[in-house]
């Protein structure tokens, strides 16, 4: 496990599914900041320094796809990865995904082991960059 002074955003509509996420991340290691919409989590970005994103695509104002362009397309934020984590696993949305500038694409449910692989493994590679 981690141990580190990290900060990952979390941007979940479903409060139940946010609280899983955020006491997995915790239990890796990290600090969360928990947003249930994306114009909340948007602003957020500006207050936040948050070291990684985990996305879910399926949201009720903005998309995911959405959120992500414009966290990429943001000088300030455009270096900060995202991995998306959401139920769709069709080819389409992972293409979408990805053309947006996600780093990664984890379909829930998600497991712990899953989840810190691909957040230190993200890391790891912007760390690098």
């Amino acid at each position: 496990m981690s141990s580190n002074q990290s900060t990952i955003l979390i941007l979940e509509d479903d409060s139940m599914m946010a609280d899983t996420l955020a006491s997995m991340v915790e239990l890796i290691g990290y600090q969360t900041a928990v947003f249930h919409r994306s114009q909340d989590a948007l602003d957020g970005l500006s207050k936040i320094k948050a070291d990684l994103i985990l996305l879910d695509l399926n949201l009720p104002d903005l998309s995911g796809v959405e959120v992500c362009r414009r966290v990429k397309d943001d000088p300030e934020l455009k270096h900060t990865p995202v991995i998306v984590v959401s139920v769709d696993s069709d080819p389409f949305s992972i293409q979408r995904a990805n053309e947006a500038g996600a780093s990664r694409y984890l379909i829930k449910p998600v497991g712990l082991d899953d989840l810190e692989t691909a957040i230190i493994q993200t890391l790891s590679e912007q760390a690098e960059a």
